[in-house]
């Protein structure tokens, strides 16, 4: 059977003639091809409403409180507008999966695949800089960050500009192309991309490398380097979370005590397979420490067990983020790839040696999509500070003064600073001291300075 998404054409546009065209959006095959169109146009429409629920609420968060107006925030907010254009893309390839044919004009064919370009880089661009922040905040001393409210509006600005540039021979390759339809033989139309012809330079290799490299290896790249270091300097500070601060031991008790702390550290030696399961293992270890804690000796406190819950959940965090990221962009740059590679062939090859398919085109798509969902549950909601803002705005509370209005739950950024807002993710400013017996000031004597700034920069809110 011939490969319904490969069809010929005339191209009177670009000085091809008689061609082979991929149909991108489009897959003929009748009423045989129905239930498949459906799932698939069911799929993107419920991750646009999903994705644009999610993402409405965190940048109403962001706007409505002054409190979460953070630089890491504007981050925030700058990635949900991307993940909102994205994906109010997708209703417009559910109804071709169910036309088959493009039926929505020139523009929007030229309009729909320039806007998910850039908004698919931009969006891998902005969870770049995210992640470059986190890893100045906690691996790069003076362990804060250097962004300025105007260096993030810059380098937000310039992510959407760089894009916009990049992409923007899209809208003069991209096209409705009258073809000849696999089964019936009438004419159809589909929106597809024709590079121009050329005797002097390959014009698809020269635009797609580099649009490939800089839209998306290069920015999963970066973020996979930044949350490796993060990773590794989170694992590595993790020991020195449960080793007793200091204890005042008799003599006679010393050896005892010894053992003690000496058990401790070994069992704060958490392997790299019990990540994420770990927080009931810590409980235990936790009440445990303290049963048989001899008399004298210094067990992990409720407030260092709090602290070390808090180190292991940014820890899953970050490794979950960027296993969703490569599992979500892969696909579709993978696929991006294949089609410049299938399209290759000389016009005169068999349809049947075509092996890519428009239907791996949009389930890479829908993949890329589902992480705008993704993205905000991941910045936004799993973070305590967001919730708070959720629930108070959906309570009633008022906004902009931060913990004023009807509703019962504070939207407080700073509770646990001593009252200085905290940036999402990362200590923005000088590190809060300590102090007082039974604090955590207590705990950090004998530790290294970057093992008690991990330790505050993990307490902030995620």
């Amino acid at each position: 059977m011939p490969n319904a998404s490969y069809l010929f054409g005339n191209d009177t546009v670009s000085g091809w003639g008689p061609r082979v065209f991929f149909s991108f959006y489009s897959e003929f095959g009748g009423e045989a091809r129905r239930p498949a169109a459906v799932l698939e146009a069911a799929a993107l429409l419920a991750v646009v409403v999903t994705s644009a629920l999610a993402n409405a609420a965190i940048a109403a968060a962001i706007l409505r409180y002054r409190e979460m107006r953070t630089v890491t925030n504007a981050f925030l907010l700058n990635l949900a507008l991307a993940d909102l254009v994205f994906a109010l893309s997708a209703p417009l390839v559910a109804a071709t999966r169910i036309t088959q044919q493009w039926i929505f004009g020139d523009v929007l064919c030229k309009t729909l695949p320039y806007t998910q370009f850039v908004c698919g880089s931009v969006l891998l661009w902005t969870l770049t800089l995210i992640s470059m922040d986190r890893h100045r905040c906690i691996v790069v001393p003076p362990y804060r960050s250097r962004l300025t409210p105007q260096r993030a509006g810059l380098l937000m600005v310039a992510t959407w500009a760089m894009a916009a540039l990049l992409f923007m021979p899209v809208t003069l390759w991209f096209h409705v192309q009258q073809v000849e339809h696999p089964i019936d033989h009438h004419d159809v139309l589909i929106c597809t991309l024709v590079f121009p012809r050329t005797a002097v330079l390959t014009v698809s290799l020269a635009f797609t490398v580099p649009a490939i490299l800089f839209a998306c290896v290069l920015p999963m790249l970066l973020l996979v380097y930044h949350y490796q270091r993060i990773f590794h300097k989170l694992l590595t500070t993790r020991s020195r979370w449960l080793v007793p601060a200091s204890c005042s031991v008799s003599q006679t008790a010393a050896g005892t005590g010894d053992n003690h702390a000496e058990k401790v550290r070994r069992d704060s030696q958490i392997s790299f397979s019990g990540i994420v399961g770990l927080n009931k293992t810590l409980r235990k270890l936790s009440v445990n420490s303290r049963l048989s804690a001899p008399r004298g000796s210094v067990s992990m406190t409720q407030h260092e067990e709090q602290r070390l819950s808090k180190h292991l959940r940014v820890v899953r965090l970050l490794l979950l983020n960027v296993l969703l990221v490569l599992l979500m962009w892969l696909p579709i740059t993978l696929v991006l790839v294949l089609i410049y590679v299938d399209g290759q062939r000389p016009n005169d090859a068999p349809l049947t040696d075509y092996f890519l398919r428009s239907c791996h085109f949009v389930w890479a798509l829908t993949l890329a999509l589902l992480n705008t969902v993704v993205n905000p549950l991941l910045y936004g909601v799993f973070s305590e500070n967001f919730r708070a803002c959720l629930c108070k705005m959906w309570s009633g509370g008022g906004g902009g003064g931060g913990g004023g209005g009807s509703g019962n739950i504070t939207c407080d950024l700073a509770k646990e600073a001593g009252g200085r807002k905290m940036s999402l993710y990362c200590s923005s400013g000088a590190l809060p001291k300590r102090s007082g017996a039974g604090s955590s000031g207590g705990a950090s004597e004998g530790r290294s300075p970057s093992a008690v700034h991990v330790a505050n920069t993990t307490r902030t809110k995620l």
